[in-house]
């Protein structure tokens, strides 16, 4: 069994023909025993013998022939430390359940590992402690750190058919690691998967370089950046007309808001149903007599909107059944669900599909709304299959929220919300980075690891969205309607005896300290800034808080500094223009110090304030100590 070799500046490959195993070393990382993978409908299938038909000082190119069909494996240096691995190949006939890896069950050793999801939230900072047993799942790129180093493993930001990484993080390192693709419903025999590519250095600048080679057009985000307020996180679907401009009429009066609010978003709530955008009686005036209404106040309007959502109730789901996308059997299904919500998936591929998007938005752009955000959009993964087979899952979205953007372009603005990455940043102008926030201790936990894993894409991509700015808290509210909103009762089953059931989740338990954290991160994210309070029933400190938020001038992401050696990054460091901003936060239960050495971390500058309270911080030999009491945080403007 002969072998050959390839080496790079940072890595080198060993490849055994044959079997088709190869080994990739770097100085800090060990890949040993890859080989592709196939499975077709669930059973593993050989690829046959692996011979080597290229060989070059930088390249290698290996195939195969077996009974399945035709393979080939390429290898490549390319700008002088970077390895990629591209696996491509045409099957004999179509096969509805591909999975084709790059390789599987893999052993590595590693101390960090950080995970992408496809969609917002989704991401997974795991210290490979004694101990740890923790699954993982992402997608795009994955960063394992070994010896103070860092490697990437990445795929092209857009792409067909989706490739993942999976595997399981535990003590020492990764086990059970594999990485490819599963292609389902596809009627084509020829497969390429997306190219692979692992290299090494320093972690934030491979995340900072992705973006880079992900970048298709340079874009000017500062008016996008502009402040909003949005109806969701206060009202959800309690929302109505009065309460919009209530809302809207408070900020427009408010010497401070007014100043720098510059959008109204009515959230969900406002339409007759899912898959039939046409207003309800809580809007009894229409939706063009609201969007009247903001503008004349002095505000762009905005909309709520999930295309690819149809309710049973809706006309689509009740007559046109042709336009749902299908299950195994080939017949409509009600694969999705939110909430004890259930709907049908539009099937995209179906042309009376695309006529319902594109009417829809060039309607709602003429009653005069210039954002949009579009929701729901990874729904499209629910459904097993769709009409025209030839389409890959990761054209989906360039088929619902591009179909949506080609009819208001230059109109209006579009995020992304629940966007499948994969669609790459020419369909949208913002994307949720985070998963949804409540004002609750442990949803700032959970958002935090997505939004400090995602600074790479903010203002080179699209705009990041951290989801709401959030003031509201038993000490920043006047509210007696605080916690009456109960949402997740629909969980509760009726057979259930227990009494304090997790379908009472309330949505505040925070007090000013926390939402400082919270609002810290928003403004930190250095992406889109939405309230979503009742403007109204905040006090003078909730009032101050969200003064200050909107005040903010809007700088580049924060680089989370010990994002690769921690699960909850407490360190941070924003640029803004010719100063910086500097986050600490205590995560803990118990008083903590922290310190930060300026000099280490890329700032310059002699003054510090506090951003919450105007306050002098002090700077001593070059750093800030400070003891901070259990869960807050210091914002230090740094000048």
């Amino acid at each position: 069994m002969k072998k050959f070799e390839l080496h790079g500046n940072a890595a080198s490959l060993i490849f055994h023909e044959g079997t088709g195993e190869y080994r990739i070393a770097t100085s800090s990382f060990l890949l040993a025993g890859c080989k592709p993978l196939l499975r077709l409908n669930g059973k593993e299938v050989s690829f046959g013998h692996w011979s080597v038909t290229e060989h070059t000082k930088n390249s290698m190119v290996a195939s195969a022939k077996g009974n399945a069909g035709n393979w080939t494996l390429k290898f490549g240096f390319a700008a002088g430390d970077a390895l990629t691995l591209r696996l491509s190949g045409c099957l004999k006939k179509v096969c509805d359940d591909v999975e084709l890896l790059y390789f599987d069950g893999l052993k590595m050793k590693a101390d960090h590992l950080l995970s992408q999801g496809i969609k917002m939230g989704g991401c997974a900072a795991i210290p490979v402690d004694k101990g740890t047993k923790k699954d993982f799942y992402g997608a795009m790129q994955l960063l394992v750190t070994g010896k103070g180093e860092q490697l990437r493993l990445s795929y092209p930001l857009r792409c067909e058919f989706m490739p993942f990484f999976s595997g399981r993080a535990v003590s020492g390192g990764i086990c059970d690691f594999k990485t490819g693709a599963v292609i389902k419903h596809y009627s084509q025999k020829k497969f390429a998967l997306e190219p692979l590519t692992l290299r090494t250095g320093d972690g934030f600048a491979l995340m900072k370089e992705y973006a880079a080679e992900n970048m298709t057009e340079k874009r000017d985000f500062s008016e996008l950046a502009a402040p909003g307020w949005n109806s969701w996180d206060y009202y959800r679907w309690t929302i109505t007309e009065d309460e919009v401009l209530e809302n809207a009429e408070f900020i427009a009066a408010d010497p401070v808001l007014s100043k720098h609010v510059k959008k109204i978003i009515v959230d969900d709530g406002w339409q007759y149903a899912y898959g039939e955008w046409e207003a309800n009686s809580l809007f009894p005036h229409g939706m063009k007599y609201l969007a009247d209404r903001i503008t004349k106040l002095g505000f762009e309007p905005g909309l709520w909107v999930a295309p690819v959502i149809v309710e049973p109730h809706a006309r689509i789901a009740q007559l046109d059944p042709d336009m749902l996308a299908k299950a195994e059997n080939g017949l409509p299904t009600l694969c999705w669900s939110c909430m004890q919500r259930h709907g049908f998936i539009l099937d995209p591929t179906v042309e009376r599909s695309q006529k319902f998007i594109r009417d829809t938005f060039e309607r709602l752009v003429s009653y005069g709304y210039r954002h949009f955000k579009l929701d729901f959009l990874g729904g499209v993964l629910n459904a097993r299959q769709f009409t025209d087979k030839s389409v890959t899952r990761g054209r989906l979205m360039d088929l619902t929220i591009g179909t949506a953007r080609r009819a208001v372009a230059g109109r209006a603005r579009l995020l992304g919300c629940n966007y499948l990455f994969c669609g790459g940043s020419e369909p949208v102008d913002s994307v949720r980075v985070g998963g949804d926030i409540h004002a609750k201790w442990k949803s700032i936990q959970g958002n935090t690891p997505s939004i400090a894993a995602r600074f790479w894409s903010n203002k080179t991509l699209w705009l990041n969205d951290p989801d709401f700015a959030l003031c509201r808290g038993f000490d920043t509210a006047n509210d007696p309607d605080l916690n009456r909103l109960l949402p997740c009762l629909v969980y509760i089953p009726p057979e259930s005896t227990e009494k304090n059931h997790p379908g009472l989740f309330t949505l505040v338990d925070v007090y000013r300290p926390q939402a400082e954290i919270l609002l810290s991160l928003v403004i930190a994210a250095g992406g889109a800034v939405n309230l979503s309070d009742k403007m109204t029933r905040l006090n003078e400190s909730g009032l101050d808080l969200a003064r200050r938020t909107v005040s903010a001038e809007s700088g580049e992401a924060a680089i989370p500094l010990d994002l690769f050696s921690t699960a909850l990054p407490k360190y941070w460091v924003q640029t803004v223009g010719d100063y910086h901003r500097v986050l600490l936060i205590n995560w803990e239960d118990e008083p903590a110090e922290l310190s930060i050495d300026l000099e280490k971390a890329g700032v310059a500058g002699r003054k510090a304030v506090n951003f919450w309270n105007d306050k002098p911080v002090k700077i001593k030999a070059g750093r800030i100590a400070v003891e901070l009491a259990p869960r807050s945080c210091l914002f230090a403007v740094v000048r």
